[in-house]
């Protein structure tokens, strides 16, 4: 990559940045005693900032945040960015997901208005840590759902883009360091209370939210010091989700005319309730200044409840036709309106609750004798999830339906000639069942020893080992079950969509019929009349891994002059065991077990060069891996003899490796202004891809499915930050601060479908966030806008047009909130989300062939936070 250009932009901007410097700077003295050496600078630097004060300007709030982020990015020698907590059950945003997307270099994905996974420069595979230890949500994946954790519980969020050996292995694209408060983070007796009421403005309810942090400490005995902490949040949003969707083009030629059709039209609602309960409790005991202990344990609940109504067509199955003449959109084949006649329709009405329960608990310590310290630390963690469906289709025909379809909104679609509230319309289609529960744990080990060297250049030397066993088990649930039921439908056994308004700004079917809604699978069957026995689990739907990792690291930390940094190498060794089921004919099953072992060796070193006045060039270079997913390791077979085909998982599936190397400028003017640029590049191997090959079993040749490791990536980017509140300005303008990071990611790989490289999935080439910040006495105001350009989803074969990719349109998302402190223990916020309410769309190659359509709830929430 050539950087020269962004080097050069860097030091461009650096006069004007320093314009507003002087207020606050430091002295250069000053700043190099600021920085630290070693691990422990990130994780000890939202402590020890705390107490940080610039003269003229008061640090509190989003300043002090502010304050606490760049100290952690300038002292850590990895390249670290960070997310603080402004006060105490603050994060900057209401979802821990939400405040991830304002460091740069993260992407989301959102799932009902919220954020659930994130990529870091380009890659999904991001290891999930709760105060340095793994924690995950159970499932098929291996990473943590970052609904499950409310903002309230978190006081600090450590985003390390690049590895050193003391780093638990597992994410090329970086890791997440999700930490909670501990009670000698503060002084003393510290008691928080929050309530706040939120609501969204489709679905149009109001919900509570609370939440209580109580810590205290004594001293004991000698010189010693006990600490406590018990903090607890419930949460609880009622959201409401409109998608229009329409299927895969097909190119006709029977429309008075060759036209590229959608071959389905989609039309949901989806509201419900998402729910969280959270518990941390710390205990910290310092009975010497030589040795400190602690006992942790974390529990989080996280429920949704779902109610989905959705109308169904398919344009192109019989007895359906059209009448008039269609239109496309101009200079294309699109279609772009319709009248269609004789339309089939169906209905669905179907409940969908899921539960995620994840627990962690710990102990351990550490001991410093002179330059030697010791430190320790074993923890169990236990994660449960389990999805529930239930619900019914029905079949009907409309007389008309006019189809008119936009690019920039959900498309208009509106039936006539038919009663769609009569039940005289529909016919039961049948009824589908699913319960699917995930079990796994963690148990993990660690030590760790530094000595410390009094002379000569190396300052630290590091080594620890660790021993961690999880497992992993989709337990016996039932994949989608259907149940034949057939008769006609009456007003006892059906109800109208109770949501007539959909997707505001379209026209839209509105109001239709679908089965009664349940959550009692015996209680609607038994309504119906049916009494079937359900079908058990299919074997070949569960799994059990089984995965014991070993590792050691050496690492060394130096300064020589101006250049400090560390070097060393992770060496681990991963053993894995898999049992499954195979099949060779419908009801016969018999066991399949595997088992693997592979080692690895992790080398990575970290530079940082000071080049004076506040200005640091860095460099980083290392080795990552991250394993297979649970579900893609499921050694579970299934053959078919008519056809010679089968499909599994492959137990044998190689981790994904990467080598990544970064280079940055940085310009610190004092504690709150910097400005930063970062290039990097990553050449990953071993990305997965599903392939049919012949295999033998039991003297038969078959053509088994399977993912292998085919593919390689390759990475580059930039990523630009800055951030400078305007001391300088004079009067109320003086309350004034600015943040904005813009990334760049250029990722490419071999598509088969396409036979050419293509970007990497659900990464935008593009995307930035702006922050304006306004602190000033007790008034504080934020608002954050992020904005990602196209990405790519997925790639399909659309009938008599080829394989075509599908993209999602870029789109912004805005967000806003206003403090105001009553007094030293009352102060008063008002949030708002997706103020815009932004409509996200997705396309089949072209905008003219528009494919799904979401749009979610602007919410509005009032807090009240009391601080004794």
């Amino acid at each position: 990559m050539n950087c020269s250009w962004w080097v050069g932009a860097l030091l461009a901007l650096m006069p004007c940045l320093a314009q507003g410097a002087n207020p606050g700077s430091q002295t250069q003295q000053e700043h190099n005693s600021a920085i630290c050496t070693g691990s422990d600078c990130a994780e000890n630097s939202a402590s020890e900032t705390a107490a940080l004060t610039i003269p003229s300007v008061d640090v509190v709030g989003q300043r002090a945040s502010h304050i606490t982020s760049q100290q952690i990015r300038q002292e850590n020698l990895d390249i670290v960015d960070a997310v603080v907590a402004d006060e105490i059950h603050k994060l900057p945003d209401i979802g821990v997901g939400e405040a991830l997307q304002r460091i740069p270099g993260i992407q989301i994905n959102r799932d009902r208005g919220e954020t659930t996974q994130i990529t870091i420069r380009g890659l999904s595979q991001v290891e999930t840590l709760l105060n340095g230890r793994e924690v995950f949500t159970a499932g098929s994946g291996r990473n943590l759902d970052f609904s499950d954790f409310p903002s309230e519980m978190i006081s600090a969020i450590n985003v390390y883009k690049t590895s050193s050996a003391e780093h638990i292995e597992g994410g090329i694209g970086g890791m997440v360091d999700l930490r909670t408060h501990r009670p000698f983070d503060f002084e003393g007796r510290e008691v928080v209370i929050s309530g706040r009421a939120l609501q969204g403005d489709l679905i149009d309810k109001t919900k509570q939210q609370f939440s209580i942090l109580a810590s205290d400490r004594w001293g004991t005995p000698g010189e010693g010091e006990f600490g406590a902490l018990v903090n607890l949040a419930h949460q609880e949003r009622a959201w409401r989700e409109d998608q229009a969707s329409l299927g895969k083009y097909a190119s006709r030629s029977t429309l008075a005319g060759t036209f590229n059709v959608p071959t389905s039209i989609l039309e949901s609602t989806s509201t419900g309730t998402r729910s969280r309960n959270n518990a941390n409790i710390v205990l910290q005991w310092q009975p010497t200044e030589k040795l400190d202990l602690y006992a942790e344990a974390n529990y989080t609940e996280f429920r949704t409840r779902q109610q989905a109504y959705q109308f169904y067509t398919k344009d192109n199955t019989s007895p359906t036709t059209f009448s008039g003449t269609p239109t496309a959109f101009p200079g294309t084949n699109d279609l772009q309106s319709i009248d269609w006649t004789n339309v089939a329709i169906s209905t669905q009405g179907f409940a969908r609750d899921t539960i995620d329960r994840t627990s962690q608990v710990a102990v351990g310590g550490s001991w410093t004798e002179k330059a030697l310290t010791l430190k320790t630390d074993l923890s169990y963690t236990k994660s449960f999830n389990h999805l529930f469906y239930l619900g019914s289709v029905l079949n009907g025909t409309t007389a008309h339906l006019q189809q008119s379809l936009s690019t920039s909104r959900a498309s208009d679609l509106n039936a006539s000639g038919t009663d769609l509230l009569n039940p005289a319309t529909y016919t039961f289609a049948g009824l589908s069942y699913r319960t699917r529960p995930f079990d796994g744990d963690l148990k993990a080990a660690q030590l760790d020893a530094e000595y410390q060297f009094s002379k000569g250049w190396l300052d630290v030397l590091s080594a620890g080992l660790r021993y961690a066993e999880r497992s992993a088990t989709d337990a016996p649930g039932l994949i989608i079950t259907p149940i034949v039921y057939t008769a006609p439908a009456t007003a006892g056994s059906t109800a109208p969509n109770p949501y007539g308004n959909f997707f505001p700004g379209s026209d839209g079917v509105g109001n239709y019929l679908t089965g009664n809604i349940s959550r009692d699978t015996n209680g609607l069957l038994n309504a119906l009349g049916l009494h079937p026995n359900l079908p058990t689990s299919n074997p070949l739907g569960t799994w059990t891994m089984t995965e014991k990792t070993s590792s050691g690291y050496l690492m060394g930390t130096f300064k020589i002059s101006r250049l400090d940094g560390n070097a060393g190498v992770r060496i681990v060794h991963t053993d894995e065991e898999t049992q499954g089921f195979s099949t060779q004919s419908a009801g016969i099953y018999s066991p399949l077990d595997t088992s693997s072992a592979y080692t690895d060796t992790l080398p990575s070193f970290n530079l940082r060069y000071d080049l004076g006045s506040g200005l640091y060039l860095r460099t980083a270079a290392s080795k990552s891996l991250t394993r297979p997913d649970f579900n893609q390791l499921s050694p579970s077979l299934s053959l078919d003899n008519s056809s010679s085909t089968g499909s599994a998982g492959n137990p044998f599936l190689r981790p994904i490796r990467s080598n990544s190397f970064d280079i940055a400028l940085e310009k610190y003017f004092n504690p709150s202004t910097s400005v930063y640029l970062t290039g990097f590049t990553k050449r990953v191997d071993g990305f997965l891809a599903t392939t049919s090959r012949p295999e033998i079993w039991n003297n038969h040749l078959y053509q088994v499915t399977r993912p292998y490791n085919t593919n390689v990536a390759d990475i580059a980017g930039a990523e630009l930050g800055y951030q400078q509140f305007y001391d300088f300005l004079p009067g109320w303008l003086s309350g004034l601060g600015l943040q904005f990071n813009y990334t760049y990611i250029d990722s490419g790989t071999h598509n088969k479908l396409l036979d050419k490289d293509m970007p990497l999935q659900n990464i935008s080439r593009n995307s930035y966030n702006l922050i304006g910040m306004y602190e000033k006495g007790p008034l504080s105001v934020r608002v954050a806008y992020s904005w990602r350009d196209k990405s790519l989803m997925d790639v399909t074969t659309l009938a008599g047009i080829g394989p075509t990719p599908i993209y999602m349109k870029s789109y912004g998302w805005l967000d806003a909130s206003a403090s105001y402190r009553m007094s030293k223990q009352i102060t008063l916020t008002l949030e708002g989300m997706n103020l815009l309410r932004t409509v996200r769309q997705s396309y089949y190659g072209v905008e003219t062939r528009p494919k799904d359509s979401f749009i979610n709830d602007r919410q509005v929430s009032a807090v009240i936070t009391i601080q004794f």
